[in-house]
C-alpha cells in the first residue's frame, strides 16, 4: 500500500515542486498551505509522514507538531522545512516532536532521501510493534494451553492416585475388585501417555516430520485393545461402545502406533460428548482403494463453520457451547497430522439423526 505524506507549505513554488517529487515516487500526497487545512487533512487521512514549513499564514508549524504529538496512536514522523539557520529553532523543532529538518533552500534529492529514511524507520517500528504483539499473543496462548493440558492430565492422574489409595487399604476390596482397579489405573496411565506423545509429536513434526513404520495390522485386534483401554471410562460415563468391522477387512497396512492413537483420540472425544446409554460407534471397511474408519457419536454435533478448523492445532471442536469439555484441541490436530502422514484424509460431517461422524481414509497399496 502506498505511503501517505501530508505537505504543509505556503510557498506555491516549493509546494508544487515537493508535491510533484513525492508523487513521482509513488507516494499519496495531501497538500495544503494553512494550519486550519492541515488539521482537517490530518484528521481525515492520518499520514505516514508530514513535511511542514515552520512559518505559516495562520500560525507556525511548531504549533501543529505540538498538537499532533499529543494525539493517541502511533506518532507521525515530522520533517520541518525552515529558512532559519539558528540552533535555537532547530532545538525547538526536536522539542515539539520532529524527527528531522531541512534548511531552505534545499536539494530535492536530499529531501527525498530523508523522507525515505524516516518512512523506513516508521515501517520497522510498526513491524516491531506487530511482532511484539504477536509474541504476547503466543505467550498468552501457551499459558492457556498449559492450563488446559494440566486439566486434561488431572483426570487420569486422579484415577491412578485413587486406585493406589484404595489398594493401600487392605481387606476393603476383593481380589476381583483389585484386578479391576489395577486395570483401570493402567488404562489411565496409557491414556495419559497417549496425550503426552501427541504433544511431543506435534512439537517435533515441523523439524523432523512424523515417523512412519507401516506393518500389517488386524483391525479387529486393534479395536479390542481400544475397548480395553476405554472400558473404565465407558463405565464411568454410562456409555457403550459398538464396533463393526466389514468381513473382508482382515488385514490392513498402516503404522500401528499412529493408527491406534488416531482412533483413541476420536473415541475419547466421542465419549466426552455422548449422553448416558448412547453408544459410541466405530466402523471399519474398505472404500475404493483405502480403508475407512468412522467414529460416530450422538452428541451436539459440530457447527459447519468449525468443521474445517477443528483439525488445526489448539482449536477445539466448538462444542463448549453445549457445556462440554472438549479438551485442548491437540488430539484432533495430531489425528490430522498422522492421517496426512499416511497420505490419507480426515474430516467430520453431521450424523443423520444428530451427532457427528469423524471419518478418515488410509490408502492401501494395490
Amino acid at each position: 500500500m502506498p505511503r501517505r505524506i501530508l505537505l504543509v507549505e505556503d510557498d506555491i513554488a516549493i509546494r508544487g515542486c515537493c508535491a510533484t517529487l513525492m508523487d513521482s515516487e509513488g507516494y499519496i500526497v495531501d497538500v495544503c498551505e494553512t494550519m486550519v487545512e492541515a488539521r482537517r487533512l490530518f484528521m481525515a487521512n492520518r499520514p505516514d509522514l508530514a513535511i511542514i514549513d515552520i512559518g505559516l499564514p495562520d500560525g507556525t508549524g511548531l504549533e501543529l507538531a505540538a498538537q499532533w504529538h499529543g494525539h493517541p496512536g502511533p506518532k507521525v514522523p515530522i520533517i520541518f522545512l525552515t529558512g532559519r539557520g539558528d540552533v535555537k529553532t532547530r532545538l525547538e523543532c526536536f522539542q515539539q516532536g520532529a524527527q528531522d529538518y531541512v534548511h531552505k533552500p534545499f536539494s530535492t534529492a536530499e529531501l527525498l532521501a530523508r523522507v525515505k529514511v524516516h518512512l523506513q524507520v516508521r515501517q520497522s517500528h510498526e513491524e516491531l510493534v506487530k511482532r511484539n504483539y504477536e509474541l504476547e499473543l503466543i505467550a498468552r496462548a501457551r499459558n492457556d494451553m498449559t492450563d488446559m493440558i494440566v486439566h486434561d492430565l488431572k483426570a487420569p492422574l486422579t484415577a491412578i492416585k485413587g486406585t493406589l489409595d484404595l489398594l493401600r487399604k487392605h481387606g476393603l476390596i476383593t481380589r476381583m475388585d483389585s484386578d479391576t482397579l489395577v486395570s483401570n489405573a493402567g488404562s489411565a496411565a496409557d491414556f495419559m501417555l497417549l496425550m503426552l506423545n501427541d504433544m511431543l509429536d506435534l512439537s517435533q513434526i515441523k523439524t523432523t516430520g512424523m515417523k512412519m513404520d507401516p506393518v500389517d495390522i488386524n483391525p479387529a485386534l486393534l479395536i479390542k485393545k481400544l475397548e480395553a483401554l476405554f472400558a473404565g471410562r465407558l463405565r464411568g460415563a454410562g456409555v457403550t461402545m459398538v464396533s463393526r468391522i466389514a468381513p473382508d477387512v482382515t488385514t490392513i497396512r498402516a503404522d500401528q502406533n499412529l493408527l491406534y492413537r488416531i482412533l483413541a483420540n476420536l473415541i475419547v472425544n466421542a465419549i466426552k460428548v455422548s449422553s448416558r446409554r448412547e453408544p459410541v460407534e466405530v466402523d471399519c471397511g474398505f472404500h475404493d482403494a483405502a480403508v475407512r474408519f468412522i467414529v460416530s457419536d450422538r452428541g451436539p454435533g459440530v457447527r459447519d463453520n468449525h468443521k474445517k478448523e477443528i483439525f488445526d492445532k489448539y482449536v477445539t471442536s466448538g462444542r463448549k457451547d453445549a457445556g462440554i469439555d472438549t479438551g485442548t484441541g491437540i488430539g484432533l490436530s495430531f489425528c490430522h497430522a498422522a492421517v496426512t502422514a499416511h497420505k490419507g484424509r480426515i474430516w467430520v460431517e453431521d450424523r443423520p439423526g444428530g451427532g457427528a461422524r469423524f471419518i478418515f481414509d488410509i490408502p492401501q497399496a494395490p
